[in-house]
């Protein structure tokens, strides 16, 4: 199969697994996608670079798929192997030097970090929340020794590390209101929110409505666990912002309102937080 038919099947597959009533064939898409690649990979002396991204992301959106059709144990094979090849394509990519906030370093790092964080969501799915935990820390610590600090890093690593920061608040607060010892976790689950809540805000971009989605997202996850520490200035101020998102995104943001919603019922009406919710923050799957 040559390079122009593998990127058509790659698009067409990755078009089917936007839509539920056509996940099992982008299912059985994937599976030629992904051999293609890796023919194309085995084939060469020299594997070229962009062969090998394009097999750790059939891999990756394979992963993400099967976790979708409730096959979330069979999704960490297909993931794990992508963060792999994304560990080796970063490196290889270092190596030649450059700057680390400019392509393709940028970009080679961002992948590397998405995909362990996508992973990290197939655990949970899977039923291993120890494992979510693990490779959302991997995905932050990742970055951090890559650029030293987030502000320093290229856009789609600030974009990559905002997501893995805002899905390790999230499953922060799942341990915490499924195991609630101490505030200690609770605490730190604010604090990656609080990480995640910065680099959005940065990165937020009228123009880019995801960019004001995901903005919303983490403003509705910070609010609540800053409700339940009992933070009820900071909370408050919060919970404005994401409410004045919420206005302007409309039907579109119905999950962040939720979580908004419960961040001011955590509250109370005399602005005391009544105590912690029931169950954890449901997880919505995003596909990049």
């Amino acid at each position: 199969m040559g390079p122009d038919e593998r990127s058509r099947l790659f698009e067409q597959a990755r078009e089917w697994s936007r839509r539920p009533d056509s996940w099992a064939d982008a299912d059985r898409l994937w599976i030629r996608v992904i051999d293609a690649y890796r023919q194309a990979a085995r084939g060469s002396v020299r594997p070229d670079r962009h062969d090998q991204q394009q097999l750790a992301r059939a891999l990756r959106w394979r992963g993400m798929l099967l976790s979708a059709r409730g096959r979330a144990a069979e999704g960490m094979a297909p993931g794990g192997e992508a963060v792999a090849i994304f560990e080796r394509v970063y490196d290889a990519v270092a190596a030649e030097g450059g700057d680390v906030a400019a392509p393709p370093r940028d970009d080679a790092l961002a992948e590397l970090i998405a995909a362990l964080t996508d992973l990290a969501e197939v655990a949970f799915v899977a039923g291993q929340p120890a494992t979510r935990r693990e490779l959302l820390g991997r995905a932050v610590a990742v970055g951090l020794t890559a650029v030293g600090s987030p502000p320093s890093a290229g856009p789609g690593t600030r974009q990559a590390l905002g997501a893995a920061y805002h899905h390790q608040a999230t499953a922060l607060l799942h341990r915490h209101l499924t195991r609630p010892s101490s505030l200690d976790g609770l605490r730190d689950a604010v604090l990656a929110a609080s990480r995640a809540c910065e680099l959005r805000q940065a990165l937020h971009d009228p123009a880019r409505p995801l960019s004001l989605r995901e903005l919303a997202d983490t403003y509705g996850l910070y609010a609540r666990c800053l409700a339940m520490t009992g933070d009820v200035e900071r909370a408050g101020v919060v919970l404005a912002l994401g409410d004045r998102l919420v206005k302007l995104l409309g039907s579109a943001a119905a999950q962040p309102a939720e979580d908004l919603r419960v961040a001011a019922e955590l509250l109370g009406r005399d602005g005391v937080p009544t105590g912690a919710v029931t169950g954890p923050r449901r997880f919505r799957w995003r596909r990049r």
